[in-house]
């Protein structure tokens, strides 16, 4: 490998793997050893691990975080290429996030930010008018491996002010790697679905049947899919304005978990509270109903 050719770099990166982030000491490490990106690719691959070049990218600039098996195994990697004292990357990493998935139905996508800001820029039309949901119904379905398999969704909505021609639903997947799908829709037409591959954001634009005029009503339902990917360890959909009836199913394909139990946030930048206690059943699926809902974050969390 090439060797440092700045020692002042040289301390830089000592202190970066001191008190820096995962990604920091990545970028300085690569910048100090003057390899590039397709350079730790070729060497990745003569040790038998494939990791593309915008994969790696993502690392150094903090846009993704490795977690699969096979992406530390690439870390512990990139240790030995770098020059790393052993398991100081890793050790920055720290131990893995929850898992989960979320569905927001709102106009407003807060923790996403501009990416989520620039999505829903798209599908601006000052003619279209405004909807409230009544109610909605998720049931979202862990695989045996407890990935993720997917939600399905119904909803009824009423126009509220304008004419109403479409529903708009948006999905995001806490792994970018792993990024939703819409496969099935009902009692609607698939409109635009546009999506982050820096975020696994998704929006689709769900046409109705016909146009509401307001006071009027429509149920639309759909089903969004996601790669297998880590564990999952919960669930939630957000709302921003009083919704009269929601219930939440988690179904379990494989073995129930050891605990299951719902949660409310106030928002959220405000930590979960904790409510009652979910059983699963013989049919290995939760049940959360909530009435008369305000303006929070409903979920349901489970321990394996």
């Amino acid at each position: 490998m090439p060797a440092p050719t700045d020692k002042g770099t040289t301390r830089d990166l000592a202190r970066i793997l001191r008190t820096g982030s995962f990604a920091e000491a990545l970028d300085a490490a690569i910048t100090v050893r003057g390899l590039t990106l397709d350079r730790l690719r070729y060497h990745l691959a003569g040790r038998g691990i494939d990791v593309s070049v915008a994969t790696l990218s993502y690392w150094r600039r903090d846009r993704r975080r490795p977690e699969r098996a096979e992406s530390l195994r690439a870390v512990e990697a990139l240790e030995v290429l770098l020059g790393l004292p052993r398991s100081s990357l890793i050790t920055l990493l720290g131990p893995p996030r929850p898992r989960g998935r979320w569905m927001n139905r709102t106009d407003a996508i807060d923790p996403l930010a501009g990416a989520g800001a620039d999505l829903l820029t798209r599908f601006e039309d000052p003619d279209e008018g405004r909807y409230g949901l009544i109610s909605a119904h998720d049931v979202f379905t862990v695989r045996a491996d407890r990935a993720e398999r997917g939600v399905r969704s119904r909803v009824v909505l009423r126009a509220e002010q304008g004419r109403v021609t479409r529903f708009l639903a948006k999905y995001r997947s806490d792994d970018p790697e792993f990024p939703p799908e819409l496969i099935d829709v009902r009692f609607c037409r698939t409109g635009r679905v546009l999506s982050d591959d820096r975020t696994g954001l998704i929006v689709a634009e769900l046409l109705l049947d016909r146009p509401l005029r307001t006071g009027e009503h429509a149920v639309v339902e759909y089903e969004i899919s996601g790669r297998p990917g880590p564990p999952v360890e919960f669930y939630y959909r957000q709302f921003t304005e009083p919704i009269a009836e929601y219930s939440q199913q988690v179904q379990f394909e494989g073995t129930p978990p050891v605990e299951c139990h719902g949660f409310r946030r106030d928002d959220l930048e405000q930590p979960e509270q904790a409510t009652d206690p979910l059983p699963v059943g013989p049919s290995r699926a939760s049940c959360l109903v909530g009435v008369n809902l305000s303006p929070g974050v409903v979920g349901t969390r489970w321990r394996w």
